[in-house]
């Protein structure tokens, strides 16, 4: 598992990793999946403090590192072009979700 990694690296350096990772684990059917802990930025339907929060860390990511904080939409544009073919998204503690990636 995961947690608080791939926002640390941009677009193209996730994809990389992700493809790595769907090498290395069997199909969803034979129990394979990666699970990522990350925040997911979720600005329009979080209250304003925590909608603050989550673009704080996003500049702040911005600033010291060559990754981002991402949203559903863009975790799911990086997932795909890695190949792999569904993920689940459960929210956590409302500044983290887990995520579960299938090939």
């Amino acid at each position: 598992m995961w947690q608080w990694v791939l926002h640390d690296w941009s677009d193209a350096e996730c994809v990389r990793i992700l493809q790595r990772c769907k090498e290395a684990i069997p199909s969803k059917e034979e129990g394979g999946k990666v699970v990522i802990v990350e925040m997911v930025l979720n600005v329009d339907d979080s209250p304003p403090e925590l909608a603050e929060t989550q673009l704080l860390f996003d500049l702040y990511m911005m600033a010291n590192t060559s990754g981002k904080q991402r949203s559903e939409a863009e975790w799911g544009k990086l997932f795909k072009s890695a190949g792999f073919s569904d993920y689940t998204l459960k929210p956590l503690l409302n500044l983290r979700s887990v995520i579960e990636v299938y090939h």
